[in-house]
């Protein structure tokens, strides 16, 4: 049986952290695993992963998302369907208001060879100036909107990604949209 991309996207994250960062995988929900929708109450986890960066001190609330193409959708309420889920966006957005934690989205774009941070704060706002339910790689820029790219290295078929560079990034606000 083959493993869902989500999955490797997420086992790649995992082997990424450095050694002094701290990482939490929430668990999934129980639906989940037999991708049914007949369990009536059922907890949904906000985010994928809490990461601790004890160099900066800073504790990360974070979405995982891989996509095949150059988009990716999004629920704007309860009743839409898309690969970035109201629940989710709610969930980072209470995580995001206590100082100190970083919530957002870690987008692959796979078509694109690029992996992204987008703060919730910044998601929020880019789906306020769209009208449509998914937005593409290159209306980032468009809109202005801030994102850190994660450096990458392919290793034949898998990922590996730079986190402590991110982490510098983030700290430091530098260097955003260029590759």
């Amino acid at each position: 049986m083959s493993r869902n991309v989500g999955k490797i996207f997420e086992d790649e994250i995992k082997r990424s952290i450095p050694d002094n960062v701290l990482l939490c995988r929430l668990p999934d929900a129980a639906q989940s695993f037999a991708k049914s929708n007949n369990l009536r109450f059922s907890r949904k986890s906000p985010f994928d992963f809490i990461i601790w960066d004890s160099e900066h001190r800073r504790l990360y609330a974070v979405e995982a998302k891989t996509v095949a193409g150059k988009s990716i959708s999004f629920e704007r309420d309860k009743n839409d369907k898309g690969v970035i889920h109201w629940y989710q966006s709610e969930g980072l957005n209470v995580w995001g208001a206590y100082a100190g934690v970083e919530a957002g989205f870690m987008i692959q774009f796979r078509e694109l060879e690029k992996t992204i941070f987008l703060r919730v704060g910044e998601y929020n706002r880019l789906i306020q100036m769209i009208t449509k339910k998914s937005f593409r790689y290159d209306e980032l820029e468009k809109y202005n909107i801030h994102f850190f790219h994660i450096p990458q290295k392919i290793a034949r078929t898998r990922y590996t990604y730079d986190f402590t560079a991110l982490f510098n990034q983030i700290e430091n606000e530098g260097e955003t949209n260029d590759s």
